[in-house]
């Protein structure tokens, strides 16, 4: 997919949804029928999939095996003869959450077309897609199916632009356009997709979010905390004139994240089945001096041996912090720091399943620190909880996107 340009028409896309970094040799595959798809490999077309509703292909040292047709190839492709929303592909086992803490294995159904290949010595899966059908499947894999259908909207036309967009291509070397989980977008296929999110992208159909006559590159997170953050303070040194940073509040000042805000249903209705008891809007995290010298030594090859302090040196308006100074005593006893220059990179060392954000402030309590936090991501664009409490205080999409991406207009770049 080219970078940010204007198609004329609905573009097909490439999902990576089984990774090399999954370690996978394996994967269990059931078809929806056994009319509906054809088997191609590299070197030979199998028209029908008669009697072959389950199957298995597994890495060999001569390459993909595919014991059910009794053949070996370096690519094996499962496709629709004809597409329709009862014709799909079911795969075992697929990672979801990877390398945070929710991360589990799910059965996922899937439109369109599934290539395997060997990559790295693991198994590489990609998901060939219509863009509407993968995007009538991303809203509610984000959030729940029960969110008001303003949010919906929103959120799709968000993930359409942010694709279109194309800005960051974090798999460009492995030949797909985004991944499948949270470092792009969650993609669940067909497990999370809906009437309300089917509505939801049919509604928006081909509309995006524009500024300077570009595909707007549509940032988002779980939560804000309040206040949304530059997006020079976790990415590039490169200001972006509709990511900036927003007060994230109503006319009474009050957040629009603030868990207050919602009905005494909770959270958990609306945000789906990941992680639906933390703590969005405000929590608190405890993390050992060892844990901390232990990830710094790791990641940063040092011999740090013992603990001294952790001090912020620059915070965004959200309060994230984007450089961290952590002091410490090398093998010879020595003080010595080293600064943390990312917001990523903060996150990373301070939690092994990845620290809800970088918004923190630090009391040094013995030998751990407490940290008291606010939000869940890089706060850059749309909150996405944010955007769920505008919805139920009745705001309608067009005023929850211009909230949150200044100056842009939203567009409706092809038709079919």
């Amino acid at each position: 997919m080219n970078l940010n340009y204007l198609p004329n028409k609905e573009p097909t896309i490439k999902v990576g949804i089984i990774l090399p970094v999954d370690k996978m040799s394996k994967v269990d595959i059931v078809l929806s029928d056994n009319d509906s798809f054809e088997i191609e490999t590299a070197e030979k077309l199998y028209p029908s999939c008669k009697n072959l509703k389950k199957l298995s292909i597994m890495i060999t040292e001569s390459g993909l095996r595919l014991d059910e047709l009794s053949c070996i190839s370096t690519k094996i492709s499962i496709k629709p003869i004809t597409a329709s929303e009862n014709t799909f592909i079911t795969l075992k086992n697929v990672i979801a959450g990877r390398g945070f803490h929710w991360q589990k294995k799910i059965d996922v159904k899937y439109w369109g077309k599934i290539d395997f290949i060997v990559k790295e010595k693991n198994l590489l899966a990609i998901n060939e897609v219509k863009l509407e059908d993968y995007l009538k499947c991303v809203a509610t894999s984000e959030m729940s199916q029960n969110c008001p259908s303003e949010f919906l909207i929103s959120q799709t036309i968000v993930a359409r632009s942010w694709i279109l967009a194309n800005i960051e291509q974090k798999h460009k070397d492995l030949n797909f356009d985004v991944c499948n989980d949270d470092c792009c977008q969650r993609y669940q296929g067909l497990n999370n997709c809906s009437a309300e999110s089917i509505e939801a992208a049919n509604s928006s159909y081909g509309k995006v979010l524009i500024y300077g006559n570009q595909i707007c590159d549509t940032r988002y997170s779980k939560s804000c905390g309040g206040i949304t953050e530059n997006f020079e303070n976790v990415w590039e040194n490169k200001r972006v004139p509709y990511l900036r940073s927003v007060k994230d509040c109503n006319h009474l000042n009050k957040d629009y994240c603030n868990p207050d805000l919602y009905p005494d249903s909770s959270i958990s209705d609306y945000i789906g089945s990941v992680d639906e008891d933390h703590e969005y809007y405000r929590w608190k995290f405890e993390v050992d001096n060892a844990f901390i010298i232990t990830s710094l030594n790791e990641k940063y090859k040092i011999d740090a041996t013992q603990l001294i302090d952790i001090k912020p040196i620059n915070k965004g308006p959200s309060g994230r912090i984007y450089q961290l100074d952590v002091i410490f005593l090398d093998k010879h006893g020595i003080e010595k720091s080293i600064v943390i220059n990312s917001e990523y990179k903060i996150r990373d060392l301070m939690s092994k399943s990845f620290l809800f954000s970088s918004a923190f402030s630090v009391k040094k309590d013995g030998e751990k620190f407490i940290l008291h936090g606010k939000g869940w991501g890089h706060g850059v664009g749309l909150c996405q909880i944010g955007a769920l409490g505008m919805s139920l205080s009745n705001k309608k999409s067009i005023q929850i996107l211009s909230h949150y991406f200044p100056e842009t207009e939203v567009r409706k770049i092809y038709n079919s």
